[in-house]
């Protein structure tokens, strides 16, 4: 598969990280007649036969997920893809689940992930090409899927690649190393379209925030501190290379 000319590819390690991440700007490209296309890469099913039910992992179930992040997506506007490679708390060995507590995901990758590094990087190259920006996230929090999909599409458009801040990680200096920021205001209406579409992830919302009212609240504090501070300017904000122009055959991501 392959997307139009002049769109916006967004790439999402997971349901949740497009459209709570860079929701503001999909509801705007939406509202400006843009194609834009969400590829959510780890929503494919458990990797082994290993149970999940029960334990932590049952917030990862792909089911649940696939389908708030097509009522999400379909909310603002953009197309989804959802691949099939599975949630590193769903990937599992002959010894049971590669990563055995929730802190082993933000820790070095396991050995029985060597490969998937270039087969996500195989897998988004046809979805990365032509004359797209593509939105790719820092890797902030260090989840090993997030830096996966970071590493994968490093390679793929240099020039025309725009990194975004993963919601809710921390963001660190080393996170936008060789980057310079560029802050953009959302307009009202986008706003309140991104936080009901964020809002469709109801299970991930209670998971990290413990409520959909508390995930929206967490939201307009971010974007109040990208904007003037006191929420009557809200933004987004997202890196650029320090050298960066205009992205090859596309859109200026500093408009992006």
């Amino acid at each position: 598969m392959t997307t139009e000319p002049g769109g916006h590819v967004v790439l999402a390690p997971h349901a949740d990280d497009a459209v709570w991440s860079v929701g503001g700007r999909l509801a705007r490209w939406a509202a400006e007649g843009l194609r834009t296309t969400v590829v959510t890469v780890f929503a494919g099913p458990a990797s082994g036969p290993a149970e999940a039910s029960g334990t932590w992992r049952e917030a990862a179930d792909p089911r649940v997920r696939r389908a708030e992040d097509a009522a999400a997506c379909t909310e603002l506007g953009a197309v989804l893809v959802p691949l099939g490679f599975a949630d590193a708390a769903l990937r599992s060995g002959p010894d049971g689940f590669l990563y055995p507590a929730p802190r082993r995901l933000l820790g070095p990758r396991h050995p029985a992930d060597a490969r998937l590094l270039e087969e996500v990087r195989a897998a988004l190259d046809p979805l990365c090409a032509g004359r797209v920006t593509v939105h790719a996230p820092l890797a902030a929090g260090g989840h090993v899927d997030h830096r996966l999909v970071r590493g994968a599409v490093e390679a793929l458009a240099p020039g025309r690649t725009v990194w975004y801040e993963d919601f809710p990680y921390r963001l660190r200096g080393r996170d936008h190393a060789g980057l310079r920021p560029r802050t953009e205001p959302l307009p009202a209406g986008a706003v309140e379209r991104w936080l009901s579409a964020a809002g469709r992830y109801t299970s991930q919302a209670r998971a990290h925030f413990g409520s959909v009212p508390a995930l929206r609240e967490a939201l307009l504090a971010r974007a109040r501190g990208h904007g003037d501070g006191d929420g009557q300017r809200l933004a987004d904000r997202h890196w650029l290379p320090v050298a960066g122009g205009p992205p090859e055959g596309g859109r200026d991501p500093r408009r992006a």
